[in-house]
């Protein structure tokens, strides 16, 4: 990890809640995305909670900070009531490309003289050698990126941090210990057992069809079924083109690179029309894939995206997968 820091921004808030009553590690573990959302809108796009290596807890968070879109894979390093740090290797879609960072995130509750509480929000944004490469591709000076880098977390992180703080204010406040917006238990939430509606739940069986059916069981009726034909990729990958020949053509590629590639579904939520999925994508490396011949290794990597569904069929993608895990795995 490089020594060099593109933005190092930290701000407090201060609650009426007594610091012995916060539980910032149970806060985060349990946050429902609709809170996560109202946090800071409208730069946070959702949220859920995993398993890293080693059982360690992980954070999966997606927001937009500045003119880039983080996909965050935090892994909890600290995790504890007054203080929370957690890292990870982040995907950010710029609007130059995509490459990644290293994000470290804090949170801290520390008890003030009147009985009160201070929570400490800090974000930390690192170059990795991926985000390097892209700054030389795009002829970028790690200068005019830092300096942009910095401008747009302070940004966000000011108007985040009270958003934080009230949300786990209201934790804590909470006798039931639940927060404020649950209707349901969150994990039932990201199981996708939530108050969708049935027009949600349809909407969330159209994804799933896609990732069990297409890209798991490589039935391409069911993808000409599934997609509309006017389809929109807003984040296609390097080399497709962002419509419905592009989606299918980059199933078959994966298709023929991991011919046992299927999908590890963690959780789904809807909002209106718009379906999240977290998931974990497995494979074997028996085909060529992006230049590299194959290794015969079995590979996995998580995905977040959300796919808009209309009328019963997929009408718009966005999404990041952990493409610098997948290649790290490759060798």
């Amino acid at each position: 990890m490089s020594t060099r820091t593109l933005s190092d921004s930290t701000f407090t808030h201060i609650i009426d809640v007594q610091a012995d009553k916060v539980d910032i590690a149970e806060w985060l573990f349990t946050l429902p995305e609709a809170e996560f959302q109202q946090c800071c809108p409208p730069d946070h796009v959702t949220v859920g909670v995993g398993t890293g290596a080693g059982g360690r807890p992980m954070s999966i968070g997606v927001e937009q900070i500045g003119k880039t879109l983080l996909i965050h894979h935090y892994i909890g390093e600290v995790v504890a009531p007054h203080h929370c740090r957690m890292v990870s290797t982040s995907d950010a879609v710029t609007p130059d490309g995509r490459t990644t960072v290293q994000a470290t995130w804090e949170l801290r509750a520390e008890a003030t003289d009147d009985g009160r509480c201070t929570i400490t929000n800090r974000l930390m944004l690192t170059p990795t050698g991926d985000y390097f490469a892209f700054l030389d591709g795009h002829g970028i000076t790690y200068e005019d990126a830092a300096d942009t880098a910095t401008a747009a977390a302070a940004d966000h992180n000011r108007r985040e941090t009270p958003g934080f703080a009230a949300s786990i204010a209201r934790r804590a406040s909470t006798p039931n210990g639940r927060h404020a917006m649950d209707s349901v238990p969150a994990a039932k939430i990201r199981n996708g057992d939530s108050a969708a509606g049935p027009d949600g739940e349809a909407a969330k069986a159209v994804v799933r069809r896609n990732t069990e059916e297409v890209q798991g069981g490589g039935d391409y009726a069911v993808f000409d079924e599934l997609f509309a034909d006017d389809f929109v990729d807003h984040t296609p990958q390097p080399g497709r083109s962002p419509d419905k020949d592009g989606a299918r053509l980059l199933y078959h590629a994966l298709r023929a690179a991991f011919p046992d590639f299927h999908a590890e579904i963690h959780w789904q939520t809807v909002d209106g029309d718009v379906v999240t999925t977290y998931k974990t994508y497995h494979g074997t490396h028996r085909g060529a894939f992006m230049d590299i011949a194959p290794t015969g290794r079995e590979v996995a990597f998580e995905t977040v995206d959300a796919m808009r569904v209309h009328d019963g069929r997929i009408v718009e993608h966005w999404g990041v997968a952990n493409l610098y895990s997948l290649m790290k795995q490759l060798g």
